[in-house]
């Protein structure tokens, strides 16, 4: 790390010049779509299991789902404000989730075996060729996949039973109380949540003005 920081350092290259994915694809699973449905992303080196650069040389390809339909929880533990609250991801609970992950996969290895990347794609490390099966795929990815740090929905926005702000962002049934921020989402965005955000924030700044 110290030479790579210093190579940054001097020329703006390395490992520390790299975005989080050079290369990325949005691509569609299953035909009828207006829109890509999953990504596929890739970095010029090999992660260990805890996303720690590997000695080995090689290429890491990673998919992910990009409007997620599997729903999760979250809920109060204690009255104590430092007690953690009970997460529950629940991912892959959908059927369409799976469908796309086990899609996305093996477009993935189509693309790491064609033609061109012979000679430089030489062996899939993980999943493995040996896994094949439709629930071997599926078993694995519960094993070893990562959360891609965007979840939203817990405050979501809408007039329904479970909505929890409303078009303001007010809370329901509360005075004095917004919420501007991901989890006023009802349903997940394509991208990265980050851009969406910001702008959940400035609009609920203009909203508060006009309201005061």
């Amino acid at each position: 790390m110290v030479k790579q920081a210093l190579r940054y350092v001097l020329t703006h290259k390395g490992l520390l010049g790299l975005p989080a994915s050079p290369i990325r694809a949005y691509v569609r699973t299953r035909r009828g779509l207006d829109a890509p449905d999953a990504s596929i992303s890739w970095i010029p080196f090999l992660s260990d299991p805890n996303f720690r650069l590997a000695k080995q040389s090689g290429v890491t390809a990673i998919m992910g789902i990009l409007r997620t339909e599997s729903t999760g929880s979250i809920h109060v533990t204690s009255k104590s404000p430092h007690a953690p609250p009970a997460v529950r991801f629940n991912f892959l609970s959908a059927q369409l989730d799976r469908d796309v992950t086990l899609e996305a996969m093996r477009m993935t290895r189509r693309i790491m075996t064609a033609p061109p990347m012979q000679g430089i794609a030489t062996d899939e490390i993980t999943p493995g060729v040996n896994l094949q099966a439709d629930d071997e795929l599926l078993d694995w990815v519960r094993h070893n996949a990562e959360t891609t740090y965007h979840p939203i929905g817990t405050c979501k926005m809408g007039s329904d039973p479970m909505a929890v702000v409303d078009d303001q962002l007010r809370v329901h049934g509360l005075d004095g109380l917004r919420v501007a921020d991901a989890s006023i989402m009802p349903t997940l965005t394509s991208g990265n949540t980050n851009a969406p955000s910001i702008m959940i924030g400035e609009k609920a700044s203009r909203m508060m003005l006009a309201a005061a």
